[in-house]
């Protein structure tokens, strides 16, 4: 799910904002933290069925951001 920002580019003013990278990052961060929670939880169904609704929100989040990030790089 995130996007690897840790290669160079020939034109750095085609790099994603900041703020856009702190975005992912957070994204895959949670991403993993709610996949670890799901699996120690995975015997609970109230748990469970909580936390596919919120892998299934970050994922449309997520989703909205690289939309978003592409519409700034292509105007």
């Amino acid at each position: 799910m995130q996007p690897d920002f840790d290669f160079v580019h020939l034109d750095p003013s085609f790099d994603p904002p900041e703020s856009y990278q702190d975005a992912f990052e957070l994204f895959g961060e949670l991403w993993t933290e709610l996949r670890a929670f799901q699996a120690s939880c995975a015997h609970d169904q109230v748990i469970l069925t909580v936390t596919q609704h919120l892998e299934h929100q970050l994922a449309v989040a997520g989703l909205v951001l690289a939309i978003q990030l592409d519409i700034l790089n292509h105007p």
